[in-house]
């Protein structure tokens, strides 16, 4: 292996394997807590990298993910794509913010993908409040698409709404060691989010990660034993934090406050819980914006993606 000096006293390296995966899920811990927000990853969509058997495949770790550190191996910050190549994201320490230019140009030699033209381009992420990312992409020729995210947040004290659930459904949480649980997780999902292409067995392996928990993976189960809505909790305890994802409804059975009735749920749980905040991230869909502010997410931080064609 070969280090390459890139700023002073900062080293970029290769991920090298299991213990660089600890890592950076501690440094994603670590930032939250200096940031006391997530403007870098948390740790469910880090680990879900490498236990999800699709995405993992769709991944050369030491090819299309790359550290920094200081001289003295504090990590600093960590590029990377996510779900295969075209698109870059960036961990950062929020002392070591100049690194980032560094950090896109390797993106930019690393993880493009070619558009429909076969001509390579590369999206980044960036939050409304960040105006240096912003510049930066400005200067480097990128240009905002007009595609928004949301990442909501609410308290987890506080009132919560009554749900009736309908005649015939059940509301329940997800059995460990249960196949037909998992393989009917993977049927709700798949018919939710057209893009997911995934086996049970892959939802098996993501099942198996430390951050998982069943009884925080809530399903409203339909009268002939189908799962109609779902709701995943992950927490991070550490920093006294959740994050709902995923939470969708089959389109079978779309009107009927399901997935409302799923995560009032898993709030109920979190009360239970040492857990103060939890965050559920979302696109510009106006239905699922209502239902989470339906639900007290109405603090957030809007995401837009920006593009270049190299």
């Amino acid at each position: 292996m070969t280090t390459q000096q890139t700023t002073t006293h900062i080293l970029s390296r290769p991920f090298q394997g299991v213990d660089d995966h600890t890592r950076v899920r501690q440094f994603l811990q670590d930032s939250f807590r200096l940031t006391g927000k997530y403007h870098n990853w948390e740790t469910r969509r880090w680990e879900g990298q490498w236990y999800w058997g699709d995405l993992d495949r769709n991944i050369d770790w030491g090819e299309h993910v790359r550290l920094w550190e200081t001289d003295s191996g504090q990590l600093v910050g960590v590029a990377h794509s996510e779900g295969g190549l075209g698109n870059a994201w960036f961990e950062i320490h929020p002392d070591y913010r100049q690194l980032e230019d560094e950090m896109l140009t390797w993106a930019e030699a690393h993880l493009t993908a070619p558009n429909q033209e076969g001509q390579p381009q590369l999206t980044v992420e960036v939050y409304d409040y960040d105006t240096l990312r912003q510049n930066m992409l400005t200067r480097r020729g990128y240009a905002a698409l007009g595609k928004y995210g949301y990442l909501r947040w609410r308290p987890v004290a506080g009132d919560l709404p009554a749900v009736t659930v309908p005649a015939g459904y059940t509301v329940r949480s997800l059995r460990r060691g249960e196949w037909r649980d998992t393989k009917g997780w993977l049927d709700v999902i798949s018919a939710v989010f057209a893009h997911v292409k995934a086996s049970p067995n892959d939802i098996a392996v993501f099942q198996s990660a430390p951050i998982y928990r069943h009884d925080l993976h809530i399903v409203a189960e339909a009268p002939d034993g189908r799962f109609a809505a779902f709701a995943g909790l992950t927490l991070d305890e550490p920093n006294r934090t959740a994050v709902f994802e995923p939470v969708g409804t089959h389109p079978d059975h779309r009107r009927r406050h399901l997935a409302q009735a799923v995560m009032v749920e898993g709030l109920r749980r979190l009360q239970t819980l040492d857990i103060e905040t939890v965050y559920v991230g979302t696109g510009e869909m106006i239905p699922a914006n209502g239902l989470y502010e339906s639900l007290g997410f109405t603090d957030f931080h809007r995401s837009q993606t920006w593009r270049k064609r190299l």
